[in-house]
């Protein structure tokens, strides 16, 4: 057994050129690191071969926190995606809207 087991979870669902992204857990210093090597697989088409997704949307319904590094990561993610493209979050807590609008990146990124 793991002593020290990811604190974040990372479920990625295709549909067509979507990539719906279901994390669930803080996105904090301890899960930076799971989330851009997740993101960054993502972004590239791994583990399978589909190509770069044409539209990324984030449920991040079973998100209790998140700081300013993970809201950067994930608004980051509009630069692999085509376009006019914005990554999409859905069902963020009051407090994850908070972060995305007192950082700025809430304009970089569709809240749904």
């Amino acid at each position: 057994m793991d002593p020290y087991p990811d604190p974040l979870a990372v479920d990625v669902r295709l549909s067509g050129g979507t990539v719906i992204v279901v994390l669930s857990g803080d996105l904090d210093l301890a899960s930076s690191r799971s989330l851009a090597a997740r993101l960054r697989d993502i972004q590239t088409g791994q583990p399978r071969p589909t190509g770069q997704p044409r539209r990324l949307v984030f449920d991040l319904s079973r998100v209790g926190f998140m700081d300013c590094a993970a809201a950067r990561l994930i608004a980051g993610t509009a630069r692999s995606l085509p376009d006019g493209q914005r990554p999409v979050i859905r069902s963020a807590s009051p407090l994850v809207r908070r972060v995305l609008e007192l950082t700025g990146l809430a304009d970089q990124c569709e809240l749904v």
